[in-house]
């Protein structure tokens, strides 16, 4: 019978930050950070890259063939869901509400001249 080897990892010296900062802790469950923009046209350049790849996936008749990736609907699921949590919800509130302000400016100085 063999032995169980075990590794005695207490005498290591290693910054755990500098190998486990992947992964954010949130209240139920983890984020991950280390996505990067150029800014916002980059950001929804890729966004809708992301969803290009998509429907071309799903809309290719044979991707539920591929011999290499066993759950292809779950692959294809898994990318929309992370397009949908890249969408700048807040930016486009604030786009939003700069626009509105815009516009209620211009409508201000129209009725004045």
């Amino acid at each position: 019978m063999e032995k169980d080897k075990t590794l005695d990892l207490e005498n290591l010296d290693l910054p755990l930050q500098a190998y486990f900062g992947s992964l954010t802790p949130q209240k139920r469950d983890f984020s991950a950070t280390h996505l990067k923009f150029k800014g916002y046209r980059d950001l929804l350049f890729k966004l809708e890259s992301l969803l290009h790849v998509c429907i071309l996936a799903l809309d290719n008749e044979n991707s539920g063939n591929h011999t290499d990736i066993v759950e292809p609907d779950v692959s294809i699921l898994s990318v929309l869901e992370m397009a949908a949590q890249m969408i700048p919800h807040e930016e486009a509130e604030f786009l939003d509400g700069v626009r509105e302000q815009s516009l209620n400016c211009k409508v201000k100085s129209d009725s004045t001249n």
